[in-house]
C-alpha cells in the first residue's frame, strides 16, 4: 500500500519503457512500430558491407546476400522470433524472392529487422521503409560516425562520400 501511494505520489520514480519489438498473431512489430505479417512484401536497398553484402540479413538456403540487392522478398511463413540480451530483434522465415528480371526463388531469411531499418537519416537502412519508421530510437552519434568510418575503412564508401556524410551527420 506504502509503495502504490509513494508511486502515485512521485511518478517520476517509475520508468517507462521505450518500444520493444514483439511478434503477435503472425505479425512482427519492430521497435519503431513497422509492421512484416504474412503476404507482405519487403523492399530491399543494398548491403551495407564491403561488396555490397548485408549485415543484418542473411539468406539460410544458400542464396548469396548479394542477390537481395534491390530485389523483394514476399514473406510466406515465419519459422523463429527471439530477442537478444541487447534488445536486438531476430525472426527466420520462408519467402519468394522476387528479381528485377522476373525470376521467383524459395528463400529462407535471418533478419535483424531493427538494425536492417537502422535509425539514422545519413546511413542508408538494408531495407526500405517510409521514413516514419526509421527515427524512433534515441540516436548514438557515436556509433554512427563509428559505422561511416568503417564504411570508409571497409571501402564500401569513397573518402569524398565519407566526409560528406560524416559532415551532415555533425550538422544535425
Amino acid at each position: 500500500m506504502k509503495l502504490l501511494i509513494l508511486l502515485l505520489l512521485f511518478p517520476f520514480l517509475s520508468m517507462a519503457q521505450g518500444p520493444q519489438p514483439r511478434f503477435v498473431n503472425d505479425t512482427l512489430y519492430t521497435g519503431s512500430g513497422y509492421k512484416i505479417y504474412r503476404g507482405s512484401v519487403i523492399q530491399f536497398n543494398f548491403g551495407t558491407e564491403r561488396y555490397n553484402r548485408f549485415k543484418y540479413v542473411s539468406p539460410k538456403n544458400g542464396i548469396l546476400s548479394t542477390s537481395l540487392n534491390g530485389n523483394t522478398v514476399t514473406v510466406d511463413s515465419f519459422k523463429k522470433y527471439w530477442v537478444s540480451g541487447l534488445n536486438n530483434g531476430y525472426i527466420i522465415f520462408d519467402g519468394h524472392l522476387k528479381r528485377k528480371d522476373g525470376t521467383i526463388d524459395h528463400i529462407v531469411l535471418q533478419m535483424a529487422f531493427d538494425r536492417a531499418i537502422e535509425n539514422s537519416p545519413v546511413i542508408p537502412s538494408e531495407i526500405i521503409v517510409p521514413d516514419e519508421f526509421r527515427n524512433r530510437y534515441q540516436r548514438d552519434l557515436d556509433r554512427e560516425k563509428l559505422f561511416l568510418y568503417n564504411m570508409y575503412k571497409d571501402k564500401v564508401i569513397k573518402k569524398a562520400v565519407y566526409k560528406d556524410m560524416l559532415k551532415k551527420l555533425e550538422e544535425e
